[in-house]
């Protein structure tokens, strides 16, 4: 007899959660959608803030401090700084990225010409998907 009360009250809770979901992706559903804010992208490097701030500082971390809302702080734990870019953009965590490698090893290594080899049918299909969640960077 407990059994089935437990068997019960899970069922009747189940239908519940599905009728309140339901409901709530009816509401949603007419409201236009929110828009994406935009995120700070950081990195952490083996330089200290001072070398990051002065008129030593490379140029493609001028470029940014002049395109883009920079933030440079030093690291937790003392491991070196961290800089912060606000972006959504892919093309300029690229930037920030090669901005690390410059500074960690003093050059930024590219991949040229890399074949995306044969694709599937369904390959082919999802490749302008692909591309683009690419193009903005990791989430």
């Amino acid at each position: 007899m407990r059994r089935t009360k437990g068997l019960i009250g899970a069922v009747v809770a189940g239908v519940a959660l599905g009728a309140g979901a339901a409901a709530a992706t009816r509401a949603l559903a007419g409201r236009p959608p929110r828009p994406r804010p935009s995120g700070w992208y950081a990195v952490t490097v083996t330089t200290a803030p001072a070398a990051l701030t002065g008129a030593e500082r490379p140029d493609l971390l001028a470029w940014l401090a002049e395109h883009h809302e920079v933030r440079i702080t030093p690291a937790p734990g003392g491991r070196g700084s961290q800089i912060a870019v606000r972006t959504d953009d892919g093309e300029i965590r690229e930037r920030v990225r090669a901005l690390k490698q410059l500074l960690e090893t003093g050059e930024v290594l590219r991949v040229d010409g890399q074949p995306e080899g044969h694709r599937t049918p369904l390959g082919q299909v999802g490749l302008p998907t692909m591309r683009q969640l690419m193009r903005r960077g990791a989430r």
